[in-house]
């Protein structure tokens, strides 16, 4: 069995660990930020980039909400490095926990909405140009802030309920009124 720390925990012993996310590279730079300190390891890539996980600290495994860094928990075991222990709710939790996170500020508003579509794309479980199409309008254009606003609107309508909604667009909107 996967041992499993709550984000309030981890977050205090923090300094115990070596700090492993296994999201995606769009999640890494995404809304939902990473801890400071971390390492991008892909989970699809784990395996074969076993040599770069440092040994001599338990490993805190970290994705969106759990359930991969849970996986990579397991993969671990399985190649005999660890200990790895999975950070419960990932940083959907750690995000709500209002813990401090490291975020990628997008050069300009089209980069925010490439990275807005990216998340759309994840969460609704298709294609980025998928996504794209369904948004269409100032997509193709320079952007200005009110088109931008306008399409991170037209996600929050396309989104469903993902369990990161909120977080993210709030993150989205953030950003936007920095740029």
């Amino acid at each position: 069995m996967t041992e499993e720390l709550g984000v309030g925990e981890a977050a205090a012993r923090l300094v115990e660990f070596t700090v492993i996310d296994v999201r995606g590279e769009t999640e890494w730079v995404g809304p939902l930020g990473r801890v400071t300190g971390a390492r991008l390891i892909p989970l699809p890539e784990l395996g074969a980039r076993a040599a770069e996980i440092p040994r001599g600290k338990p490993l805190l495994m970290i994705c969106r909400s759990g359930v991969r860094s849970a996986k990579a928990c397991a993969q671990l075991g399985e190649l005999g490095l660890g200990p790895a222990v999975n950070l419960v709710g990932g940083m959907i939790a750690w995000n709500r926990a209002e813990l401090p996170v490291e975020r990628t500020a997008p050069a300009n508003r089209a980069a925010l909405l490439d990275s807005a579509i990216a998340w759309l794309a994840q969460v609704t479980a298709q294609n980025a140009d998928s996504a794209r199409a369904k948004l269409g309008g100032a997509l193709g254009r320079e952007v200005t802030a009110t088109d931008a606003a306008d399409v991170l609107d037209a996600i929050e309508r396309l989104a469903g309920t993902p369990a990161d909604l909120d977080l993210s667009l709030a993150a989205f909107r953030a950003a936007l009124a920095e740029l």
